[in-house]
């Protein structure tokens, strides 16, 4: 049995990824400030420790007691970014390098959850690995960064690249929350679902039970190199085309209307699981409908 620290683990993937080391039978102890995290995403036997990424010292010392680091905790909302960059920075960048540093004092290997913002917009082609990196937003821009902090670490460095990660337990009233979630409340309730421009921007959507297993892969794996992998299916959807999916999958009549284009919006999305798959032995196997499902079924319980 093995003790793993999760920092922002409170937060949608997060929960879910202590639920599975539990259930596995490891111990978790989670570090997270509960400001977008929620503690009902836990399991009960996960410890709570109520803390910033930004308290170098207390991470290193929660860490000292854990035989493996998985580092999660992040600003990821571009409203929150915008209304405090320095917050932002500190915690996206300075958190991360605080998780290195912990890491490596204690000799620890160390799995980051980097993001597909790194990328920026690279077309509608799979994007690999190795694909020039020219993120378009500020937590891009810290992603990126802070993987080449993480890469310091050597073997015991795991980086992995999510695309668009849904599921069950992605509250849809949160800033972070993503567009399915988002787009499920809507329709269930039967409000109005507004589209940016004109639907045709493209994502990566991947079942959060998948990435789940891509991270527990990771986890395991034998530190013989520095390891860089997207966290994706292979398969992209317009952003119409979902809509779409989730008013059948509702099975209501959907409203929707088309709003402006958001500025510096990403067109397409969509990335490359080979590498993954080569490494790791990772597939994702969930199918976008049956992944609808279980949402759906979650927000349908959430609002009794």
């Amino acid at each position: 049995m093995a003790r793993y620290l999760i920092t922002g683990g409170c937060g949608f993937i997060g929960g879910h990824l202590a639920r599975a080391l539990v259930q596995a039978g490891n111990r978790v102890t989670v570090l997270d400030d509960l400001s977008s995290g929620r503690e009902g995403n836990l399991p009960p036997e996960a410890d709570l420790e109520r803390g910033c990424v930004t308290d170098g010292a207390r991470l290193a010392a929660i860490a000292g007691q854990c035989d493996g680091i998985v580092h999660l905790a992040a600003i990821a909302s571009v409203e929150a970014a915008a209304a405090d960059p320095r917050r932002a920075e500190a915690v996206n960048l300075g958190g991360a390098r605080n998780a290195v540093e912990a890491a490596r004092t204690e000799k620890l290997p160390l799995v980051y959850a980097s993001s597909a913002a790194v990328y920026g917009d690279a077309g509608p082609r799979p994007i690999a690995e190795t694909h020039i990196c020219a993120p378009l937003s500020a937590y891009g821009r810290h992603k990126l960064e802070s993987e080449s902090a993480v890469l310091t670490l050597g073997p015991r460095a795991t980086i992995i690249r999510p695309f668009n990660v849904y599921g069950p337990r992605q509250h849809p009233a949160s800033p972070y929350s993503g567009v399915i979630a988002r787009f499920i409340s809507a329709c269930l309730a039967g409000e109005t679902i507004t589209v940016n421009g004109e639907g045709l921007q493209s994502r990566d959507f991947i079942y959060v039970g998948d990435i789940v297993r891509l991270f527990l892969a990771a986890m395991s794996r034998a530190p013989e190199a520095p390891l860089t992998v997207n966290g994706c299916t292979g398969q992209a959807i317009s952003i119409l085309k979902l809509t779409r999916a989730i008013g059948e999958a509702c099975g209501t009549d959907l409203k929707l209307r088309h709003g402006p284009a958001r500025p510096g919006d990403i067109l397409h999305s969509r990335g490359n699981p080979r590498h993954a798959h080569e490494t790791l032995g990772f597939q994702a196997e969930v199918r976008l409908g049956d992944g609808l499902a279980d949402t759906i079924a979650w927000l349908r319980e959430e609002d009794q």
